[in-house]
């Protein structure tokens, strides 16, 4: 398996907006109730044109997408969404390892956030991300290069 990652195609627009709601249908009804389709496809939009976002393939099929902002103090994971018939397969890590590395070289730490409800903070603690603080929608994570 080949993880791989490009910049996003406008082409693509509808297939990243539905690997979105797919992605975060699961945490979105556990953390706010029913599942508002027009809604998403609002806060999809709205984060949508900011930034650049990369598109995460899978031995070149479209498997998700990611926003990784480098920054003057850090490097923020903005978006990480994965399509979940490609989850579990080590696309998140690699990301996420790829901006500890990218991190590390700078010593500065990587942040991110993540809906309370969203089982993929699992996946940030594995890494060494630690919960900093809480808002009333996400838990904000941070990992420091050693």
């Amino acid at each position: 398996m080949r993880i791989s990652r490009r910049p996003a195609l406008d082409s693509e627009r509808d297939s990243y907006r539905l690997i979105h709601h797919a992605a975060y249908r699961e945490a979105v009804e556990r953390q706010f109730g029913p599942w508002d389709e027009e809604a998403q496809d609002r806060f999809w939009e709205a984060g949508w044109h900011v930034g650049t976002h990369e598109a995460l393939l899978c031995d070149g099929e479209l498997a998700g997408y990611c926003r990784v902002e480098t920054r003057e103090a850090d490097v923020h994971v903005v978006e990480l969404v994965v399509d979940p018939r490609f989850q579990n397969l080590g696309i998140g890590t690699s990301v996420l390892r790829d901006a500890q590395r990218a991190a590390g070289e700078r010593g500065v730490p990587v942040v991110l956030g993540t809906f309370i409800e969203n089982r993929a903070a699992e996946l940030y603690e594995r890494l060494g991300f630690v919960e900093f603080d809480r808002t009333a929608t996400h838990r904000l994570f941070r990992w420091h290069p050693a």
